[in-house]
């Protein structure tokens, strides 16, 4: 059942005047003006590149534009840094509230100013990118850009896919009202969207749709029922608009791949393992590793379906908090679920403890169930001032906890880099998702540690066994899935019944008989497949799942030395490829199968600790 609201009531809403003390407010309009006075002031002097684009110059000719670029990047850096900062207080203000018009108008008027800046920056860029090896180096030896050494020399990686300025120029102006407006539709439907459900006192309560995907996370098995076919009903009901999203979304950025492949061949995963840092190499042999050990996932699942009194779990049961098992299974309060994070996190480290309880009193975490709030959970943040902030929606559950850890676990890593110049901090997803699970693993082995039961100790690891099929599993599935369609969009549109096929032909391939059937709609229902900035939002919780276990294993290895490694390694993320990033601090090479069955050792620990727990507690 739901909490009761004066339990819910408990969960903090956060504060953001602390940057900008409201959507009209004087800070922000200057902001806002500063962003389109540099713009202009870039987009006229940016001009002078372009004879250099257009035709060959010498090295003396050019080193006069390497003089200008060094000019302008401190004004290219400082608008990229206010543009986040105001968007991101845009979203947040409207990712609590979508019935907020203002918000949603901000949201809508920064990304035009952030349409007309990157084409403002386009000739700075591309010149940069297309400099040879000789010009770059001497480009690079001005301590003005010595932030950006790594992240522009990584960018020169796309010189075979680089467009002319005025293609590259027209594909940006495009985007507002081409991919990025269904990505709009996704978050303005999914957030809008109620329902009436009925309970077992059969009285109805109409919940939003944030609420109703944390329902699947409780330990009620009738609620999460429920949930889950409400959830169906509003997918279906909407599953027109919902597959229109996810086919202009594909076919978006199929027809501007095609358009990249005139001089080398541009895959569709070519730009999302770019943003990752990653090669396709690693994302095979990681994916391949995955498939090999899918069983390890049914393995879990199967075990937690005995726990459940069933022969398998049904496809609401896939993200259930564990069944009653005793005392201590009792909703958790927001500040239960602190307290136990800071406690984890103290384990580790002090600074980590002290970090999660200053995210809390600063009242950076936004955590309270509204019926207008946005699904899903994140971490963001402010670039301005450095500090990050939190949203989830906190039903209670054992679940909403872990999810709790994770986004804190992504507000830390952000935290240790904060001294970092700004350009210095921009780490990938893979890497990011590293930090999160890692500070998942923390809290659910420092509850492991103090329980004192067979019940509690399968509460606690009910959890860490049930990331097994998440990370082994359901991402691998969100993968296939995405890979698929992306394969058989460059011929042809998918209906909804054509999704639906599709997801649960890869869902039963990956479940086998460890789940009763397909979650058909995941398609629409997860809002990671109409996430614009980024496809294949999937396979970095994999690599980030693997990794962190990899990297929670060097606790014991190192002792008192683990904080200090760990912390270096998260500083180094933003500046680093991550094949790079694992040799430097652990000597592995990630395109090697060895990389990834290490990590596979140590979370079938876990499924054989569970194991054992099962038969008594079955009966």
């Amino acid at each position: 059942m739901p909490q009761s609201p004066s339990a819910i009531d408990q969960a903090p809403v956060w504060n953001l005047v602390s940057e900008y003390p409201a959507l009209d407010s004087p800070e922000l309009q200057a902001d806002l003006a500063t962003i389109r006075q540099h713009t202009d002031t870039l987009k006229h002097q940016t001009d002078v590149f372009i004879p250099a684009l257009e035709q060959s110059l010498l090295p003396d000719e050019e080193k006069p534009l390497i003089a200008k670029a060094w000019e302008l990047l401190p004004l290219e850096k400082e608008t990229a840094l206010l543009l986040e900062n105001v968007f991101g207080y845009a979203f947040m203000t409207w990712s609590t509230d979508s019935s907020n018009s203002a918000s949603k108008e901000l949201m809508g008027l920064v990304k035009r100013l952030e349409s007309s800046f990157s084409q403002a920056v386009q000739p700075l860029h591309q010149f940069l990118i297309r400099l040879d090896e000789e010009l770059f180096t001497y480009f690079l030896s001005n301590s003005v850009v010595r932030d950006s050494a790594f992240v522009l020399g990584y960018e020169r990686r796309t010189r075979p896919h680089l467009l002319s300025i005025s293609q590259e120029n027209l594909i940006t102006a495009l985007q507002l009202d081409g991919h990025r407006a269904w990505g709009n539709l996704y978050d303005n439907l999914t957030s809008s969207l109620s329902y009436a459900l009925p309970l077992p006192d059969g009285t109805t309560q109409t919940m939003g749709f944030a609420q109703l995907l944390s329902l699947l996370g409780g330990n009620d098995g009738d609620m999460r029922e429920r949930a889950y076919h409400a959830i169906h009903a509003l997918m279906e009901t909407h599953q027109e608009s919902f597959a229109a999203i996810l086919n202009a979304l594909a076919g978006w950025r199929l027809e501007v791949g095609q358009q990249r492949s005139q001089i080398a061949p541009y895959h569709f995963l070519d730009h999302p393992l770019h943003l990752n840092r990653l090669e396709r190499h690693t994302l095979d042999t990681m994916m391949d590793s995955a498939h090999a050990n899918r069983a390890l996932g049914q393995r879990a699942y199967h075990l937690q379906a005995r726990l459940l009194g069933k022969d398998r779990l049904d496809p609401w049961d896939v993200n259930a908090s564990p069944p009653p098992l005793g005392e201590g299974d009792q909703p958790l309060s927001f500040e239960e679920a602190m307290d136990i994070i800071v406690a984890a996190f103290n384990e580790v480290d002090p600074e980590m403890g002290d970090f999660a309880r200053m995210m809390q009193d600063n009242g950076w975490i936004d955590a309270r169930p509204a019926s207008h709030k946005m699904g899903g959970a994140y971490c963001s943040g402010f670039p301005k001032s450095r500090t990050p902030r939190v949203f989830m929606t906190f039903m209670g559950s054992t679940v909403d906890l872990i999810t709790l850890a994770h986004e804190l676990g992504h507000a830390f890593h952000s935290w240790v880099m904060r001294d970092l110049l700004f350009k210095e901090t921009q780490y990938p997803m893979t890497l990011a998702e590293t930090a999160s699970t890692f500070a998942e693993t923390v809290v659910r082995n420092y509850l492991l540690e103090r329980a004192t039961t067979p019940e509690q100790k399968a509460m606690i690891l009910w959890q860490e066994v049930g990331s097994i099929p998440r990370f082994l599993i359901n991402i691998p599935v969100r993968y296939s899935f995405e890979k698929a369609m992306y394969e058989g969009r460059a011929e042809r549109s998918f209906a909804p019944a054509d999704l639906c096929a599709l997801m649960s032909e890869h869902w039963n391939s990956w479940h086998g008989d460890s789940v009763s059937g397909a979650d058909a709609f995941f398609w629409a229902s997860k809002m990671h497949f109409a996430i614009v900035e980024i496809s294949f939002y999937n396979f970095p919780y994999t690599f980030g799942y693997l990794f962190s276990q990899g990297i929670y294993a060097q606790r014991q290895r190192l002792g008192e030395g683990f904080f200090p490694f760990y912390r270096q390694l998260l500083r180094d993320t933003g500046t680093m490829t991550v094949e790079a990033l694992v040799q430097k601090h652990l000597g592995m090479d990630l395109r090697e199968p060895a990389f990834w069955q290490q990590s596979l050792q140590v979370v079938e620990g876990y499924v054989s600790a569970f194991e054992e727990l099962v038969p008594a507690l079955s009966q």
